[in-house]
């Protein structure tokens, strides 16, 4: 008898998780804006609602305003923070869900978006006016990105931009979409992953920036000097006292 009820215990637990589950994800897409003072992530996911419990439960979550992650994960298994944990701006959150009634299909759609931590990029000085910042891929969370290698399921994208002005130095494998300011590759895909780009100071930027170290070096020397001062003037009275 135990046995059963263990059984009918298991099959309430799996029935459960059948309503709860009752989605279907139809597209991932998540976009890293970068920059060597601040890394914004966005990351869009659109699924079907499959039953009507599902259906009432989101709106139910639109109509409460829920504002945090684990609020939402359990519609879908994408919607969570794709960036090692320790270097996520979990303060800076911000999510906007919806249905799209314009569409025949009327998808939910949950957009995430978060600030990390520029560590995330690893600086190399190339000259005094060029370095290259690439993208540590050891901090990235997506489930099938293994160790310099990407890979993509049909309906993932990753897209990777950056500044106004900077252009990418490395971009492996090669990207399904691109321009100057931004990469993008979408499933299905495998390959080696390398994603890098350069800063450029001009002249003028160059020359601002070494006055600019001068004088914050000298300001910095300014207590040293002051205390050497105090010293000189102390040991000037002890000689003139004596």
């Amino acid at each position: 008898m135990q046995k059963r009820h263990f059984w009918l215990f298991i099959f309430s637990i799996y029935l459960l998780f059948s309503l709860v589950s009752g989605y279907t994800d139809t597209s991932f897409a998540i976009t890293f804006q970068l920059s060597p003072d601040k890394v914004h992530v966005i990351e869009k996911t659109t699924f079907l609602l499959d039953s009507p419990e599902e259906k009432a439960a989101f709106s139910n979550s639109l109509r409460l305003g829920r504002s945090t992650v684990s609020d939402w994960k359990s519609y879908s298994r994408y919607i969570d923070y794709h960036v090692s944990a320790p270097l996520v701006y979990v303060n800076s959150t911000r999510i906007l869900a919806k249905q799209d009634f314009l569409l025949q299909y009327k998808p939910a759609v949950v957009v995430l978006e978060y600030d990390v931590d520029p560590v995330i990029l690893i600086k190399a000085v190339k000259t005094s006016r060029v370095t290259e910042y690439a993208v540590n891929a050891s901090f990235l969370n997506l489930n099938s990105l293994r160790a310099r290698e990407i890979v993509l399921g049909n309906i993932e994208a990753v897209t990777f931009e950056i500044p106004e002005g900077d252009q990418f130095s490395k971009v492996e494998p090669s990207s399904s979409e691109s321009n100057r300011n931004y990469v993008s590759f979408h499933g299905p895909l495998t390959g080696k992953f390398a994603v890098a780009f350069i800063q450029e100071k001009t002249l003028s930027q160059e020359v601002s920036d070494f006055f600019a170290d001068t004088f914050s070096n000298a300001a910095n020397l300014i207590p040293l000097l002051l205390g050497f001062a105090f010293l000189l003037f102390v040991w000037f009275k002890l000689v003139s006292g004596s």
